[in-house]
C-alpha cells in the first residue's frame, strides 16, 4: 500500500510539473504575440490559441479511422462560447499558478 501511495504521489508530481511547463509555454507565447502584434491583449491571444487547438483536435479526430466523433455547432458564436468554456475550465484548475489566476489579465507583464 505504501509503494502504491508513493507511485501515485510521484505521478501527481509529474502531472504538476507538466502543467507548470504548459503554463510557462503559454505565458511565453502570449507575451511574444503581444510584443509582435500591436493592439492585442492577452485574452485575444488566448482565445486565438484555444480556437486553433480546437481545430487541430477536430482535424486529428477526423484523421483517425477508428474514432467516435462528436460534431458540434461551428458558428462563430459557438466557437466563442467554446473558447470561453475551455478558458474557464483551464483557468479554474490553476488557482496556484502565479499570473494565471482567474481574472488576471496581466499574463506575466
Amino acid at each position: 500500500a505504501k509503494a502504491d501511495a508513493e507511485k501515485k504521489f510521484m505521478a501527481g508530481q509529474g502531472i504538476a510539473r507538466q502543467r507548470q511547463a504548459i503554463i510557462s509555454g503559454l505565458r511565453e507565447s502570449v507575451n511574444s504575440f503581444k510584443a509582435e502584434v500591436a493592439g492585442v491583449d492577452a485574452k485575444q491571444v488566448m482565445d486565438l490559441m484555444i480556437v486553433t487547438q480546437y481545430f487541430d483536435m477536430m482535424k486529428d479526430i477526423g484523421a483517425q479511422s477508428k474514432t467516435n466523433a462528436v460534431f458540434m455547432n461551428h458558428s462563430p458564436g459557438a466557437l466563442e462560447d467554446l473558447a470561453q468554456a475551455v478558458q474557464r475550465g483551464f483557468l479554474g484548475s490553476l488557482p496556484a499558478a502565479p499570473g494565471f489566476a482567474p481574472g488576471n489579465q496581466s499574463m506575466g507583464r
